[in-house]
């Protein structure tokens, strides 16, 4: 059976400072630490020995001394900080000095404005008639949208067989293409009665103004109340690419996976340009 759970590995640029080091002795121990955090608490305290020794600040008042030394140490916890994900707090303040200007917080989507700026956030270059999307780097894809079987309320033997089936179809996964999994909050669909609702409309036998008047009553319920008022979870698949090639591989692993078996994926539309339109704007703009 495949694992519920799976456990990330060890990051390939791991580095001899990122060994941990536990430090103990006289009937006291201190949990493990890596040693680029051993190493930046150890270069701070001399830098703070230095400061409060040689510089301006060693003629000053003792008080005054202490906050400083008080602030320095506060500083240095912070910042010395070794976060889940195994990297220093003081990693992100380029970024952080990055994001300070107001124009490095605001991206101009108007029709007249630089569209390099969005570009740069989105990263697609086009999407033709058939849905078909190519990226800024090269890349190519395509979206579907999927319905698959994952619930807590499943029995035992369908969870094992469930995950079974998931770990097989990653097993078989190029690794030119990748697999992104965009889940949205959306009124619900309601096109399909819709469609039905219009066909019933043609195949009256009784043009009676009082059957017109209730076929458009449940028009503007399914419309303007379930299709407007209602949302549910939709969940898509963006297949990318690496050329034409990979992209295609995709496409039949995710099509023979959708045919084969339900476990996994239920169902599989590929999306065109106006549903996939309404995706990325369902993505990428404010919540209503």
């Amino acid at each position: 059976m495949a694992k519920s759970v799976f456990k990330i590995p060890t990051s390939l640029d791991r580095s001899f400072l990122d060994h941990e080091v536990s430090l103990s002795g006289g009937g006291w121990q201190v949990r493990p630490l890596p040693m680029k955090v051993i190493l930046f608490w150890a270069g701070s305290l001399l830098l703070l020995f230095w400061v409060t020794t040689s510089t301006f600040v060693s003629s000053a008042e003792g008080w005054l001394i202490l906050l400083v030394v008080v602030w320095w140490l506060a500083t240095t916890a912070f910042f010395g900080q070794y976060s889940k994900t195994k990297e220093m707090r003081f990693t992100s303040l380029p970024a952080l000095l990055e994001y300070l200007p107001r124009p490095a917080r605001r991206v101009m989507t108007r029709r007249g404005s630089n569209p390099s700026g969005f570009y740069s956030i989105l990263g697609v270059k086009s999407i033709d008639e058939t849905g078909y999307i190519e990226w800024l780097d090269g890349t190519v894809g395509q979206a579907y949208l999927v319905v698959g079987s994952a619930s807590v309320l499943v029995f035992d033997e369908d969870k094992k067989a469930i995950l079974n089936r998931v770990d097989a179809f990653w097993r078989k996964v190029d690794t030119n293409a990748e697999f992104i999994w965009v889940t949205t909050k959306e009124p619900q669909r309601v096109y399909r009665q819709l469609g039905n609702l219009e066909l019933l409309n043609r195949n009256l036998e009784v043009r009676d103004p009082e059957l017109f008047d209730l076929l458009d009553e449940r028009y503007s319920i399914l419309k303007d109340y379930v299709g407007g008022q209602f949302t549910s979870i939709h969940q898509y698949l963006v297949i990318k690419g690496d050329n034409l090639e990979a992209l295609r591989r995709a496409h039949a692993l995710v099509r023979a996976e959708a045919e084969g078996s339900s476990l996994m994926i239920k169902q599989a539309v590929m999306l065109g340009a106006d549903d996939l339109y309404d995706m990325l704007r369902t993505v990428y703009t404010a919540a209503r």
